[in-house]
């Protein structure tokens, strides 16, 4: 059996060396490779999710001066014709 136990440590060795586990190893490289993606995809998202709330605050805040517009004007629509309407009664001859 010592030969079997021999044979069994040379492959686990092998399968270490071929893993390649250290620092510099492609299992290394590889976890950075996936955890740089990870990353990127990440701020990618949240980019996307920045830009999205913040086209939705313009859409909202362009929607508040549009009603203020109306507003505005049918407020002001209605100072003028109460104006007329009191320049009117000035200007008819009393009775």
């Amino acid at each position: 059996m010592g030969l079997w136990d021999k044979l069994r440590q040379a492959s686990g060795d092998i399968r270490k060396l071929w893993r390649s586990v250290g620092p510099d190893g492609y299992l290394q490289y590889k976890r950075w490779r996936v955890h740089e993606r990870k990353r990127v995809d990440r701020e990618r998202e949240r980019g996307r999710e920045r830009a999205k709330d913040a086209a939705e605050q313009k859409g909202d805040k362009a929607e508040r001066e549009r009603e203020y517009d109306e507003r505005y004007t049918r407020e002001r629509e209605g100072d003028i014709a109460r104006e007329r309407t009191e320049q009117a009664e000035e200007m008819e001859p009393d009775r």
